[in-house]
Formats: structure tokens, sequence, C-alpha cells
């Protein structure tokens, strides 16, 4: 139901000059993905993604470093800017008034369990005035942090629900946005850019997915056949995850960013909206 792995590098890349780029990166148990961008020219120099396979996920850690040893763009290579983020299931947001640090864990045990070999982390998200909470495996988090030389990360959901805000108050409306990789949709409502609802679900199949988009709906109180869905990340009309939603919703546009890079010949057919989300994370 994925998106094809994709390794494309125009030839506009240039090693020596790794320092005018940014590298932005998207990982998670199923999925990794980052694109390089030019920011002198705002030029989009390449893309890839990747879906580790089922016995990859077993040592997730050893996957992940060979995956970035084999990658010449990653290896050993410094960028003027990088930015590494998780895209994990287990996700909490709590007014910034009411959180107390000293009960991070405990704000993401009353939705789940955590184990004791989880890191819980959390960030501010200046949007909501809110503080981001989650949890991810501690040797996952240590493996990518010191096989790509960066001394932190953050999770996608507070980059993802600023661009969605900003979008919905724009325009004064009201909208369902998604976005999805590998088996993960990260669904959020709108309305005139103030947030209704947020979840993430792992589905199994498209009939899944269908299901929990509606939810969405019925939670924000949004009617299917009047309120747009913005799509993102890992999914094509030809899907069979996106045939679900067009045979339950009217309208489905794919979120455009703001200030999109320009595409060289290499990626000029690649959609803009497979990487949206990491467009946000710059």
């Amino acid at each position: 139901m994925g998106i094809s792995n994709y390794d494309i590098t125009a030839s506009a890349f240039h090693p020596g000059r790794t320092q005018d780029y940014e590298l932005s990166i998207l990982t998670g148990m199923d999925s990794f993905a980052y694109i390089i961008r030019d920011r002198n020219e705002n030029r989009l120099v390449a893309y890839r993604s990747y879906a580790f396979s089922n016995e990859e996920r077993k040592d997730w850690s050893a996957a992940f470093g060979r995956l970035v040893a084999a990658d010449a763009k990653l290896n050993g290579t410094r960028y003027g800017k990088l930015t590494l983020a998780w895209d994990t299931p287990v996700l909490n947001l709590v007014p910034g008034p009411l959180f107390d640090e000293e009960s991070t864990r405990s704000y993401l045990e009353q939705l789940t369990l955590v184990g004791l070999e989880d890191e819980v982390r959390h960030e501010h998200l200046h949007e909501l005035d809110a503080e981001i909470i989650y949890s991810a495996r501690r040797d996952h988090l240590a493996t990518a942090e010191r096989t790509l030389g960066t001394d932190g990360s953050q999770h996608y959901a507070g980059s993802l629900l600023t661009a969605w805000a900003a979008r919905s108050r724009r325009l004064n409306h009201q909208a369902i946005s998604c976005a999805v990789r590998g088996q993960r949709m990260f669904v959020a409502g709108h309305r005139n850019g103030n947030l209704e609802y947020y979840n993430t679900f792992v589905y199994g199949s498209a009939q899944d997915g269908i299901y929990y988009m509606l939810l969405a709906y019925e939670q924000c109180d949004f009617a299917p056949d009047r309120i747009p869905l913005y799509l993102c990340g890992e999914l094509t009309t030809e899907g069979e995850l996106y045939g679900q939603f067009y045979q339950y919703i009217e309208d489905i546009r794919f979120s455009e960013y703001g200030v999109p890079p320009a595409a060289p010949a290499e990626l000029i057919h690649l959609p803009a909206h497979l990487y949206f989300d990491l467009l946000c994370l710059g």
C-alpha cells in the first residue's frame, strides 16, 4: 500500500557544497526518508525513502547503521543544517501551563504501556503553547543521533501541526489533514487555525485507514462531503488507501508547501506531497 523506495540524486548535488545544503530526515520503526535542499538557491537536490523489512525491524539499530553507512550522502558528510525527526505512534499533547516535567512519563502511561527500554521526551510546541510528549526505543534514539552526528532530534508532529494550522488560518476554513508514512497515519482537524482533533494510527489495511479517517471527521463534527481532506506523505492517487478515501470524502487535496523548492529535471516528476512533511522540518 505504500510508495516504492526512492533514491534520487540530482546532478546539481555537489559533495563539496554540503555546507550550503539542508538535510531533513524523518524516520520511524518501519520507514526512513530524507530530502537535501540547497538553501542558497532553494532547490531540491536529493530525495530518498526506504521501507525497513520485517526482518530489519527485528534489529532496527543495526539496519539503520547499515543504511547510513551504505549511503555516500549520509556517511561522513557534513551539512550546513541537519534536522532529524521521529515518526512514532505514541504521542500526547499537554497544555503548557499544565505541564509538569517531573510527570512527563505519566502523561504517556495514561494512554499506553511505556516499556522500560523506551525513552520519553518532550518539546515545546509554540503554535499551541503545549508540550509534545513522545516515546521511542532508547537504543533507536541513541543509534540514529550518534550515527548521524547530531546532538538531538524532534518529533515531526510539531512541524506538521504548525504548517496545517497556518494553512487553516490563512484560508479561514475547516479541514482534516493526514500524513502517511509506512503503515502509520498522523491525522489532525483544524477549524480556522484552531486544533480540533489529532491522533496517530497504525493501519493494517486500506479499510482500517478509512475507518480512522472517518473517525476524525466524526470527532470534529465535520461532514466528509463538505470538508476537505489534505494529504501528504507516502500515497498516490493510484494507491488502495487513496481509493478508499476517494469513495467517502468529496474534496481531497494534496498539501502544498508555502515556498516550495525548485525541482531539477531528475525530481520534476516526483509529486511534491511525498516530501511535504520533510519540507516542514526545515
